[in-house]
């Protein structure tokens, strides 16, 4: 939390406007001068993180935050919504708790089956909840918040699977995203604009094409094998 020195720019633009930014309570404050520009909750904006700042978007416009102190906005933005998000889980925890406790007291034994499945399902979520959180801390200036949410870890658990009972499909699969990463991060090591406003965090075209070397190497390795 507190006030940070930033630069405004709408995408596309090239001369940035003088800002300041209060991230307060849940909510960022943006300013020019004695000019407010306006203030929202973080919850009702999308904050993508590019190299030098976040692309922002609110109420269906879009601007470029560049951050002078960016570590310390991004720990500061980090830390408001782990803190924002621990409070929101300890509240489903605890009214899962509550509803167990009253099956518990009320059902047979019969009965009481469903009930208990239901709070082991609570618990694996609570668990897996726990462990995107942890990771969107350590790595949440470096990925998009998609990354860590449920949807994702089904998507990646489901990949897995379909590695091991179809090699040869997803060797494919692999070979195809490491020549387009290959090829996209070429095409935004040339133009800073384009990295700017695609690249996630702190991800440089660099690291693009590291990954999709390392798919593409993966790919080759998987049809090695299923061969």
């Amino acid at each position: 939390m507190g006030t940070y020195t930033a630069s405004l720019r709408a995408i596309g633009d090239t001369k940035p406007v003088p800002a300041t930014l209060l991230l307060e309570d849940g909510q960022l404050a943006i300013s020019s001068g004695d000019i407010e520009i306006g203030a929202w909750a973080l919850n009702d904006i999308t904050l993508e993180p590019i190299p030098t700042g976040y692309r922002m978007a609110a109420e269906g416009e879009q601007i470029i935050i560049e951050i002078k102190e960016l570590d310390a906005f991004r720990e500061a933005l980090a830390n408001g919504r782990f803190k924002r998000r621990s409070a929101r889980l300890r509240g489903a925890s605890s009214q899962a708790a509550k509803d167990s406790e009253t099956v518990e007291r009320t059902a047979t034994t019969t009965a009481d089956s469903p009930a208990r499945t239901g709070g082991f399902t609570q618990k694996g979520l609570a668990l897996l909840d726990g462990t995107l959180e942890k990771a969107h801390k350590k790595w949440g200036s470096y990925l998009p918040e998609w990354v860590f949410t449920r949807a994702m870890f089904i998507i990646v658990s489901g990949a897995l699977l379909l590695m091991l009972i179809f090699p040869g499909v997803v060797s494919l699969f692999l070979l195809i995203c490491g020549a387009v990463l290959i090829i996209f991060g070429a095409v935004a090591y040339t133009d800073p604009m384009l990295a700017s406003r695609w690249l996630p965090g702190r991800t440089t075209p660099s690291h693009v094409l590291l990954s999709g070397v390392a798919v593409l190497l993966m790919g080759l390795l998987l049809g090695v094998i299923a061969s």
